[in-house]
């Protein structure tokens, strides 16, 4: 696609409204995950398997931010697409490459959570930092695997619009269709299984711990790190609700668009602006449910490199480990 694709109508407030949400995903989607980035990369206390994962989501959410938002914002502004048809291909691939990434990367998560949950024993002995790093380049391979495959004739990826953005052509092919759809099922049946699996032993577990206490037991050390274990999982939970919440609109409209009902614009930009939710709302998450997060995050801003972590995360208990950056404790 060349030459100039014109915007529908829009209200001057509309134009406004549009582009300042636009803006505003952008750049809390960029300075959010850059500083779960620097948090990260300047504390080694956070430098834990479920936190590579989680950094891996924030890696897809600062390349869509950093490369698809910009356009979207232009086209906003303007009221025009006005790129060369080879700016759609690329928006489109990043797009559709940050998704892929995201669902694949909550999937493995969801697996390494119900190993450490389930199976805590083979969990230590399977995913090590070596295989951890082997998996996320498996889903960085699929995934471009997945949104590369338009750009060699399976599909299409064209500019609509009444979305403001490139994507995929659905009445190019059928049968890639149809391979988006058991992309997600597969991906989600992965992990509504992981969790349900893991729900059903973190129950098993909680009695156990009642149990013991009830015995007489005063271990104060398994009761937190039972509270580390439950905590870290409902925030990954949490991760993956908000992801999939933010994607409702786009699969409800990737269904009716199949149908004869008109779908109204607003709709379709509900569906682009939920989709740019998914780059914003981890690291929020991650600020309001750990706080080791929090401490590091403000710790970016004040000149000490120090990190005092509160090793219960929240279990009751007031002891705190403070180690400088140099440390390799992990937690």
């Amino acid at each position: 696609m060349n030459g100039t694709v014109v915007l529908p109508p829009r209200s001057t407030v509309l134009v406004v409204l549009e582009s300042s949400i636009a803006v505003i995903f952008m750049f809390l989607a960029i300075a959010g995950n850059l500083a779960v980035y620097l948090a990260i990369y300047r504390h080694k206390l956070l430098r834990t398997i479920p936190n590579f994962l989680l950094l891996n989501l924030a890696t897809a959410d600062i390349l869509n931010a950093a490369a698809s938002f910009p356009l979207l914002v232009s086209v906003l502004v303007s009221g025009v697409w006005g790129f060369h048809g080879s700016v759609c291909q690329f928006q489109a691939f990043q797009t559709y490459l940050s998704y892929s990434c995201s669902l694949l990367t909550l999937a493995v998560t969801s697996v390494t959570r119900y190993y450490a949950t389930v199976h805590p024993v083979k969990h230590r002995g399977i995913f090590k930092v070596k295989t951890l790093f082997v998996l996320i380049c498996a889903v960085w391979v699929a995934s471009f695997a997945f949104a590369g495959t338009p750009l060699v004739g399976w599909g299409r990826y064209q500019f609509e619009p009444f979305y403001a953005l490139c994507i995929h052509d659905h009445n190019s092919s059928i049968s890639y269709n149809m391979f988006l759809f058991v992309f997600l099922i597969v991906n989600s049946s992965v992990i509504v299984t992981c969790y349900s699996k893991i729900f059903k032993a973190m129950k098993a577990r909680n009695r156990r711990v009642h149990l013991l206490f009830a015995q007489g037991s005063s271990s104060r050390q398994l009761e937190i790190i039972n509270a580390q274990e439950v905590k870290l999982t409902n925030t990954i939970f949490i991760v993956i609700c908000l992801f999939a919440i933010c994607y409702v609109p786009t699969i409800l409209l990737g269904f009716l668009m199949f149908t004869p009902l008109h779908v109204p614009r607003f709709a379709r930009m509900l569906s682009t602006f939920s989709v740019g939710l998914t780059s914003v709302v981890n690291p929020i998450v991650y600020w309001v449910r750990s706080k080791a997060f929090r401490q590091a995050l403000i710790g970016l801003f004040r000149k000490s490199n120090t990190l005092r972590i509160d090793v219960s995360e929240n279990a009751g208990s007031s002891n705190m480990t403070e180690r400088a950056p140099g440390s390799s404790r992990h937690i």
